[in-house]
C-alpha cells in the first residue's frame, strides 16, 4: 500500500481561506470549521488541500489555478472545489466580474481540471447581509461598490447552468441557506459575506450530500483507509511489512 495520498483540492476566494477558521468571531469562541471537519472525515484517506485566497475572483483564478495544478502534482488530485462568485458579483470595484465573463472564467477553470481527469465540485455563493456589510464597510458603500442578495442569486444561477452544461455537481449554497436558515438566516453569516460556523456546517453537510450523491467512490466511507487499526500490527510490526 503507498502511503502517497490522493488529494483534494478546496480552491476558491475568502470564504475558501478562511475554512479553518475555528474563531471567526472571538466573541462566540470556537465554531465549527469546514476544513477541520473534511480533514477529521478523509484522515489516513485524503489530504485536503486548501488553496483559498481571499478578494480574489474567477479572473485572477485563471492566472492561478495552473500553478497550483503543477505545484501541488495534478495527477495526484482527485476532486476539486471551484468557489468564486462572491466577488465577482460585486456591484463595482476591482473585483467585480460581469457575468458573462464570469461564466467564461468558470468554465475555463472547469476544463482545466477535467483535462487533469479531476472530477470538479461548483460552490454557489450562498445569501447576503446587505445591513450587517453596510455597517461594517461604509466606505466600500459610500464609493458605490455594494453586495446584494440579488446578485448572489444571478451569479449561483449561471454557476448551475455551468454544472448542468458541463455535466458535474453543484452546490447550492444560496438555496441551502434559504432553507436550512430559515428566519434565522443571518445567523449564518459573520459580516454579510463570510460565514460562521454555522453557515460552514451548512456548506459542510451540503457537500458531503454532493459528493456521495456524484461520486461516490470518493465518500469518506468509501475511500480505503490507509493500514490498519493499530490493534490489527503484529508487536514487531512484521505485517506492516506485507503492505508496505
Amino acid at each position: 500500500m503507498s502511503l502517497k495520498y490522493p488529494k483534494f483540492l478546496l480552491f476558491g476566494d475568502s470564504i475558501t481561506e478562511f475554512a479553518f477558521n475555528t474563531e471567526p468571531d472571538e466573541k462566540i469562541g470556537h465554531q465549527f470549521a469546514l476544513g477541520a471537519a473534511l480533514c477529521r472525515d478523509y484522515t489516513r484517506k485524503l489530504d485536503i488541500i486548501q488553496r483559498g485566497f481571499s478578494g480574489y475572483n474567477s479572473r485572477w483564478a485563471l492566472q492561478i489555478l495552473p500553478k497550483i495544478l503543477e505545484s501541488e502534482s495534478s495527477s495526484e488530485i482527485v476532486m476539486c472545489t471551484i468557489f468564486f462568485g462572491s466577488n465577482d458579483a460585486a456591484s463595482a470595484g476591482r473585483q467585480r466580474v460581469e457575468v458573462t465573463e464570469f461564466i467564461e472564467n468558470i468554465t475555463s477553470l472547469v476544463h482545466m481540471v477535467k483535462v487533469k481527469n479531476i472530477k470538479p465540485i461548483l460552490i454557489g455563493p450562498g445569501l447576503h447581509d446587505s445591513e450587517r456589510w453596510a455597517e461594517l464597510k461604509p466606505d466600500q458603500i459610500s464609493q458605490g461598490t455594494f453586495r446584494s442578495n440579488d446578485c448572489n442569486k444571478r451569479y449561483s444561477d449561471a454557476l448551475q447552468q455551468i454544472a448542468l452544461r458541463e455535466k458535474i455537481p453543484f452546490v447550492n449554497l444560496y438555496d441551502a441557506f434559504q432553507e436550512q436558515g430559515g428566519d434565522q438566516w443571518r445567523e449564518l453569516l459573520l459580516d454579510g459575506v463570510h460565514y460562521t460556523g454555522k453557515g460552514y456546517k451548512v456548506f459542510y453537510n451540503e457537500l458531503l450530500k454532493t459528493i456521495r450523491s456524484a461520486y461516490p467512490e470518493f465518500a469518506p466511507e468509501n475511500v480505503i483507509y490507509k493500514l490498519p487499526n493499530w490493534r490489527d500490527v503484529e508487536e514487531d510490526g512484521s505485517n506492516l511489512k506485507e503492505l508496505l
